[in-house]
């Protein structure tokens, strides 16, 4: 057990020590070079959340150890060199070994067994945090990442006193693809929350007006085609064209609705419509407030499993301020996972559950929250 502890916990800490001044200088290019960044992603549209921001500091701060713990001679050692020069180690660039005799890995002892893995497990977050950040990572370029990455770091240690070694390249090679595998797990039954680490399309909230007629009707043949609930989008489904679906006042006065607003959510990147969202401001009558609630809103079905719904509503519960609401009401049908999650998310609290009469939703159920503004 003592041998265990030393080969895997001792050595696994003396690598890690050895990769503090890639951490640092990580940090040091990070910051910097951040405000341009974030001038171009508002050039384009986009944005980058505090969560992807803090999980793409993590990354560059690995990217930074592992430059220092691979691109180095092996006697490098910064804890070594503070107590002045190493009388006894090779130069810096130094011609260095190789081996192109796959398998070699596989021989030898508890040593050896420990630098297999350990060649699979420090190459599993280049996959994994590549994924996890960008857009449309797929498993071949995690496989061309992972030998791209290893390859060119093998060629450089055969430069620095070290040795070019075919097994590392398959094993690094497959660490990045058990990263990609990895992402792949937590996507699958949680793709609300990986979504969050990717590059926010900026959406807006804008008034419906004539220029948006095409659009309305697409996103309406869209939602009829997917056999979606027009939740939010003020009769949508029911009406004969844009300009009557337009004379929001009108049908409100005709069929006895509360007043309320209606706002088209457009992706700035390209006009595209991709939700619509609709607010009955305070006090509601009866029913709505049993049954209803504040806020009603819908993403296009193409559109949907991008973090669009939670963005959607976190800026109409901006109108909602704005209109002077200190707490605003949410209901949804049990069954409703998504949308229980983007309320969720916004700060929803569960206030109670009540017996869908009307017949609203298909569990017989419907949860009432608060968000407190």
């Amino acid at each position: 057990m003592r041998v265990l502890y030393s080969v895997f916990a001792e050595d696994t800490l003396r690598y890690i020590v050895r990769m503090f001044p890639g951490f640092a200088l990580a940090a040091l290019l990070f910051f910097p070079l951040r405000p341009r960044r974030m001038r171009r992603l508002d050039e384009r549209r986009l944005a980058s959340s505090p969560r992807r921001e803090g999980t793409l500091l993590l990354f560059w701060l690995f990217c930074g150890g592992m430059a220092v713990l691979t691109l180095t001679p092996g006697w490098f050692n910064w804890l070594t060199l503070l107590r002045g020069p190493v009388p006894d180690h090779a130069l810096f660039f130094t011609p260095g070994t190789w081996n192109l005799v796959p398998g070699r890995c596989f021989e030898g002892g508890l040593w050896q067994s420990y630098m297999l893995l350990g060649n699979i497990i420090m190459f599993v977050p280049f996959g994994f945090f590549a994924a996890l950040l960008w857009r449309g990572y797929t498993w071949k370029r995690a496989l061309l990442t992972g030998f791209c990455i290893t390859g060119s770091v093998e060629c450089w240690q055969l430069c620095v006193g070290r040795a070019f070694d075919i097994d590392d390249i398959i094993l690094n090679t497959l660490g990045v693809f058990c990263g990609y595998l990895l992402w792949r797990l937590l996507h699958g039954p949680a793709p609300g929350f990986t979504v969050r680490f990717h590059v926010m399309d900026i959406l807006e909230l804008v008034r419906p007006t004539m220029d948006y007629r095409e659009q309305v009707m697409a996103f309406r043949a869209e939602m009829l085609e997917y056999g979606s609930e027009f939740e939010g989008c003020m009769g949508l489904k029911n009406t004969g064209s844009y300009e009557e679906w337009l004379d929001f006042r009108g049908r409100e006065k005709a069929r006895g609705w509360l007043p309320s607003h209606t706002w088209l959510t457009v992706r700035q990147s390209d006009g595209r419509v991709v939700g619509i969202v609709n607010y009955r401001p305070s006090p509601l009558s009866e029913f709505v407030l049993r049954y209803g609630g504040h806020i009603g809103y819908s993403i296009r079905p193409s559109e949907r499993r991008k973090g669009y719904a939670r963005e959607q509503l976190r800026l109409t519960l901006e109108k909602c301020r704005a209109e002077g609401e200190e707490r605003v009401l949410l209901t949804c049908d049990p069954a409703n996972t998504a949308s229980e999650r983007t309320i969720l998310a916004n700060g929803g609290v569960l206030e109670n559950e009540v017996p869908d009469e009307p017949g609203l939703g298909g569990s017989g159920t419907i949860r009432r929250y608060y968000i407190t503004l």
